[in-house]
């Protein structure tokens, strides 16, 4: 559909359809955690976003489009949080484990201070295909930063395989202990929570850059 380009009451095109859509999204968000995206209609969503249904349009195909984009923007905040922990961690000059901890500390927090997050990011995403690609192209994302930063941190000439299969294993097991902590299968407090995945994400680093050393014939 043709895109509005003119201000109204001083406010600019662009900045009105962005507002919709972050309507949208948000409505969404809260919607499909209550109902998942099954016993979810863009009819319905836009009249509990107060919205016609043009505006929908105006930012999203179809509905799968808009999961597909919910999943995206949550991941990116979990990202950029982790990130922003990380580097004010290192910049306060923290140890590995402490660092571990600090980062961990963060992003664990997001997900779990509101579990809404935790649930469409991995849970109620496999209702929806596009949700559901998006959230396995999600944990490789997440894995892949993680790879890249551990690569960068430990100062490595090169990638190797062992940081990508590392970096898997420790963005899948984590999910999933998120996952069985919120649902009550861990009985343990978030800080336990926390230094336990901290402690086995340094074991495994620790092990990764030994076997690396090994296959380089490096002592």
């Amino acid at each position: 559909m043709t895109q509005p380009t003119r201000p109204f009451q001083g406010e600019p095109a662009a900045s009105r359809i962005n507002a919709r859509r972050q309507t949208l999204l948000d409505t969404a968000f809260a919607m499909a955690s209550e109902v998942g995206w099954s016993g979810l209609s863009i009819h319905q969503l836009c009249q509990q976003a107060g919205l016609n249904k043009r505006y929908f349009y105006e930012s999203f195909k179809s509905l799968d489009a808009l999961a597909a984009a919910l999943v995206n923007d949550l991941a990116e905040q979990l990202i950029e949080t982790g990130q922003a922990a990380a580097i004010a961690g290192i910049q306060q000059g923290l140890d590995t484990s402490a660092l571990a901890r600090h980062a961990l500390k963060a992003t664990i927090g997001w997900l779990v201070d509101d579990p809404r997050r935790t649930r469409m990011l991995f849970s109620v995403a496999s209702e929806n295909s596009q949700a559901l690609q998006h959230r396995q192209e999600v944990i490789r994302k997440l894995a892949q930063t993680l790879s890249a930063f551990s690569i960068e941190y430990h100062k490595a000439d090169e990638p190797h395989a062992i940081a990508k299969v590392g970096s898997a294993l420790l963005i899948g097991g984590t999910i999933e202990i998120i996952v069985s902590w919120l649902d009550g299968y861990l009985e343990l407090s978030l800080d336990e929570l926390v230094e336990d995945v901290a402690c086995f994400w340094v074991a495994v680093g620790d092990s990764a850059i030994d076997l690396t050393k090994k296959r380089l014939g490096i002592e």
